[in-house]
């Protein structure tokens, strides 16, 4: 099984949500080269980027589209991370993340609910 890389980018906007964007690549040179570009993106639309890494990973989204309406179905994932993992665990909606982040020990790492409309596959 070839190793893929995944880039996430977690964002915030100005209610306060985090919105994550999921990126598929072959290689590392490919993630980082898309990080780049999609924060250049996020920083120019005045879009504060809370994370942004690419790493090992056999999960594939759908490709990224803008949620152009308020009605667009939205997938809620919860995401902890530390210095050396980044775990994405998909959850059935906003309260269960709520409700499963609290129950997380979060002295070694950080975790994150976040909405993106991209979906795993």
């Amino acid at each position: 099984m070839k190793t893929l890389f995944l880039l996430i980018t977690l964002t915030q906007n100005g209610a306060g949500d985090i919105n994550a964007s999921f990126v598929n690549t072959q290689t590392l040179k490919q993630c980082q080269q898309k990080a780049l570009m999609v924060e250049s993106i996020f920083t120019a639309s005045k879009i504060p980027v809370l994370e942004s890494r690419c790493i090992k990973s056999n999960l594939q989204f759908s490709e990224f589209d803008h949620a152009s309406t308020a009605s667009k179905i939205r997938n809620y994932y919860l995401i902890y991370q530390d210095e050396k993992t980044l775990q994405i665990s998909a959850m059935p909606d906003w309260s269960r993340c709520i409700y499963n982040k609290k129950k997380m020990d979060l002295r070694h790492g950080i975790v994150y609910c976040s909405s993106s409309v991209q979906s795993i596959r």
